[in-house]
């Protein structure tokens, strides 16, 4: 077409109609109305305030937790100790 071979000329029509689409849709963007910031709603504040004071509870039930198994296994190993310590008695007729 028009004195060029078509092994050029259909791949730069190509590549120019893809760079006109990208200019285009960056021109129709920047008209757009740009989306507003979501702003929380005091109801929602609320309770995102309280779910994080629930996860504050949760968290420190949990250290708790943990402290009491150590606790527990501590307890549990003295007492095994203990009990191997004790000599082995023969039972009485």
């Amino acid at each position: 077409m028009f004195g060029i071979p078509g092994e050029v000329f259909w791949p730069t029509v190509a590549f120019g109609a893809i760079i006109l689409l990208v200019f285009g849709a960056v021109v129709l963007l920047r008209f757009l109305p740009q989306p507003k910031s979501r702003a929380v709603n005091q109801p929602e504040r609320e309770a995102l305030e309280d779910l994080q004071v629930r996860l504050g509870q949760l968290d420190q039930l949990q250290e708790r937790i943990s402290e009491l198994e150590e606790r527990v296994d501590f307890a549990e190993r003295i007492l095994a100790k203990q009990r191997e310590s004790e000599p082995l008695r023969l039972p009485q007729d």
